[in-house]
């Protein structure tokens, strides 16, 4: 009896032990999925798009349409360019939220002057709201600038839409290179119609700091593209892995067509 007795008690033994070593292995399995799930949640969409205020190349105002172009690429952040708040021109209606709202995005906007009863100037879209937003006045003889950045636990998003002077726009580059630069903890990403082309000083400012990820392709105009001046940037010393890289063909939503990037950033 106590023979029987003993081979039940290490049969039960037997038993535990299984059933700990299976669930060390599934524990394991676990811990080693955590790095590759890390990295997969890394890919971001980025977007730039300077939408006209929704008027198209037909003419027609059609924010909808705006929303439908940005909802097919599924972004994650896209900085916009001249957009209108509240104005008579656009019916007082917050463009930028109506664009927001259609693309199931979270708006925020960065007025950059006062215009026809309302406010004008750039937003940033994101996927989820941001930890905090600075709106920045940069210069612009012909018409005020601003720069609107959002901070994210993981990203900095800055979007700007610089001077058509090439001395404002290159006096601009200074003030973004001044405070992006105090990030150091995060990689900062810039985006936006920089109205420069690649061989100009501003450009070549930026890249002092920045790494161009953006398709080297024209976006203006949009029917027949043969300027560029929208770009999306990396800041310098960012390890990432870039995917997709393109110049969407849009062709009558706005004047200029919006440009897009898909990247993999490493810790």
């Amino acid at each position: 009896m106590a023979y029987k007795k003993a081979i039940a008690v290490w049969a039960i033994i037997c038993i535990f032990d299984a059933m700990n070593r299976i669930f060390k292995t599934i524990a394991l399995m676990v811990l080693l999925a955590v790095p590759y799930a890390a990295l997969a949640d890394g890919n971001i969409t980025v977007m730039t798009y300077n939408v006209r205020n929704g008027v198209g190349l037909d003419g027609l105002r059609d924010h909808t349409r705006i929303a439908g172009v940005i909802k097919s690429r599924k972004p994650d952040f896209v900085g916009i360019q001249e957009v209108d708040s509240m104005t008579n021109r656009a019916n007082r209606a917050y463009v930028l939220g109506e664009i927001a709202d259609a693309a199931g995005m979270v708006p925020s906007f960065a007025p950059a002057i006062k215009y026809d009863g309302g406010l004008y100037g750039i937003g940033l879209l994101s996927e989820n709201r941001p930890d905090s937003i600075k709106s920045i006045p940069l210069p612009g003889r012909e018409e005020q600038r601003t720069l609107i950045v959002g901070y994210f636990k993981d990203y900095v998003i800055a979007n700007t839409h610089l001077s058509l002077t090439p001395e404002d726009a290159l006096e601009s580059v200074g003030i973004i290179r001044e405070l992006l630069g105090e990030e150091k903890n995060r990689p900062v990403i810039l985006m936006g119609d920089l109205n420069s082309h690649p061989d100009s000083p501003v450009i070549k400012e930026l890249s002092r700091d920045f790494t161009i990820i953006s398709p080297d392709a024209p976006s203006f105009p949009a029917n027949d593209p043969n300027e560029r001046i929208d770009y999306i940037m990396i800041s310098k010393g960012t390890s990432f892995t870039l995917g997709k890289a393109e110049v969407i063909p849009a062709e009558t939503a706005s004047d200029h067509r919006p440009v897009l990037i898909t990247l993999s950033i490493h810790n």
